[in-house]
């Protein structure tokens, strides 16, 4: 019998846990509901109405949107190597973001999907392509083991250095100059010019492009690649009179997006 008070303040202390637990639970509960419950707060749109700076505006931060993902999804594909000299090619840089499908889909989000928000999409994702896909590198001692050999091939090797961006160049870069850039924004825009606002594009376009070329000069001055791997045969290689050689086969990589630095585009106040 006197085994029995211990068993009950057990009982009792168990019962008690239980309550607790069953009262967070729905204290839990009860905050999740109330969570999905309350509306999000969706990020700053542009004011949507029927003139020109409206929809530069509304262009403008689709592109930074748009932009900034094709970054955080690019890669590198290919190139070549000569020796301990990486070689990044035009057509090396890529990404899985298609940057005109993403306008179209963020400003038709906003209620934005005139010929003039197609059509200022279709020149600012081609600037930007342009430029990727002539973009080219020399790194010189990218890859140090390679220079010498012993073998027939050069396993995955990480790159020694990490160049800023701005070490490369693009014929395409002429794409994003804002003379160019709001020239060829006006002229796609004046033909949606009845249909979209009164008045001429050219003042409102030609600050849409001001502000891509010095994003993009800002961002490619301050964002350094990074993660470039190198690998290739060696084609000399021919035991055992030339017991070594350089890698001259060779092609690089990434296994994610090789830039590190801030974001794509000026902050607007």
């Amino acid at each position: 019998m006197k085994s029995v008070k211990p068993v009950r303040w057990v009982l009792l202390a168990i019962s008690t846990l239980g309550l607790l637990i069953a009262s967070s639970a729905r204290w839990v509960l009860a905050q999740s509901v109330q969570a999905l419950q309350t509306p999000l707060r969706s990020a700053p749109r542009p004011v949507q109405s029927a003139d020109w700076d409206s929809i530069g505006v509304s262009l403008r931060e689709a592109f930074r949107i748009a932009v900034n993902e094709w970054i955080s999804r690019a890669r590198i594909q290919g190139g070549a190597v000569s020796g301990s000299t990486a070689l990044l090619t035009p057509g090396s840089l890529v990404s899985d973001v298609n940057i005109l499908g993403r306008m179209v889909q963020i400003l038709a989000g906003w209620g934005v999907s005139n010929g003039a928000a197609s059509a200022g999409s279709t020149v600012l994702s081609g600037a930007w392509n342009a430029w990727a896909a002539n973009f080219q590198m020399r790194i010189p001692g990218a890859y140090p083991s390679f220079a010498a050999v012993p073998g027939p091939a050069a396993p995955l090797t990480q790159a020694s250095v990490s160049p800023p961006l701005s070490a490369g160049n693009s014929v395409g870069e002429a794409a994003l100059q804002s003379a160019q850039l709001a020239a060829r924004l006006s002229e796609a825009l004046r033909a949606e010019a009845a249909n979209a606002a009164p008045g001429p594009p050219d003042p409102a376009m030609l600050r849409l492009a001001t502000w891509v070329q010095a994003s993009f000069e800002q961002w490619k001055s301050t964002v350094t690649l990074v993660g470039l791997l190198g690998r290739g045969g060696v084609p000399t290689y021919a035991p055992p009179y030339v017991p070594v050689g350089p890698v001259l086969t060779g092609n690089n990589s990434t296994s994610a997006s090789p830039f590190v630095g801030p974001r794509f585009g000026i902050v607007v106040p």
